[in-house]
């Protein structure tokens, strides 16, 4: 059991960190603009309410996503606009921000409650109205678990819970996880999910495994996050403040075509 904690614990902080670190996401781009005008404690709130939300996700995914998605599936297209819409006023806002000296030229970090309020709502409705990190999280987790067991790490028997969730999601989903399929028949990996097989915990057993695997990637993707929000505040006064306007507007247009796919998408589904 021990051995089970250790082990999930740190991949599951190596997990949160790695599969947060590209900045391409809508969290990650607000972050960085935000960081830039010197707003480090909205940063670190958006961070922590993403955070959260992604806590769910992961426990959700491993422990039982086969049994809800059933139910979740039919608001898929109603989150995805919901968060369209607010992507896209998040980056209108950024956009319409103008930087002065005033503002750069002591680095000195925004304090203001009110210029840093709504940070912790901004993590939480991007990362709620985002049901794509439910399918990354689940072939994430996925990939995760299967290379350390394959590698003879003892994970309690989530890698073989995850396996069968997998299964479960493909038959509702058709040839989504195909290649998921595939790499669970390599024969190599199978016969370590035969032994977890042998391990695998009772009920209140497997929910603790999860719990700490789930909060070991929230803690990891919140840490990356403060870190880079924290890095982008320390280093903003090097760069002129005509470039950081335009470095802030581009963001802010990456942002508005993000917000235009996920309105896009949930248009696809509401017609299909």
């Amino acid at each position: 059991m021990l051995e089970s904690i250790i082990t999930l614990a740190v991949v599951g902080f190596l997990a949160g960190v790695i599969f947060s670190i590209p900045v391409a996401g809508p969290v990650s781009i607000i972050i960085i603009s935000k960081a830039l005008e010197g707003k480090l404690r909205f940063c670190e709130r958006t961070a922590l309410g993403a955070s959260i939300v992604e806590f769910f996700y992961v426990f959700i995914v491993v422990y039982g996503i086969a049994a809800l998605i059933s139910f979740y599936a039919p608001i898929i297209p109603y989150l995805l606009f919901v968060g369209a819409l607010f992507v896209i006023y998040s980056s209108v806002s950024i956009m319409r921000r103008k930087l002065d000296f005033k503002q750069i030229g002591s680095n000195k970090i925004v304090t203001d409650k009110l210029e840093n309020s709504g940070g912790f709502r901004t993590g939480l409705i991007l990362n709620i109205t985002n049901p794509s990190l439910f399918i990354g999280w689940l072939v994430a987790a996925f990939i995760t678990l299967s290379f350390v067991s394959s590698l003879g790490l003892n994970t309690g028997g989530l890698d073989v819970m995850l396996n069968e969730n997998v299964n479960s999601v493909s038959k509702l989903t058709g040839s989504e996880f195909k290649k998921l399929e595939d790499l669970e028949k390599n024969d190599f990996h199978q016969e370590y999910n035969n032994k977890n097989r042998e391990e695998k915990s009772g009920a209140d057993s497997t929910i603790f495994l999860t719990f700490i695997f789930a909060l070991s990637v929230a803690t990891g993707a919140m840490i990356w996050l403060v870190q880079l929000a924290r890095f982008m505040v320390k280093h903003r006064g090097k760069i002129k403040v005509a470039i950081l306007n335009k470095i802030i507007n581009a963001l802010g247009l990456i942002l508005f075509f993000l917000g235009g796919y996920l309105g896009f998408k949930a248009l696809q589904m509401f017609f299909k």
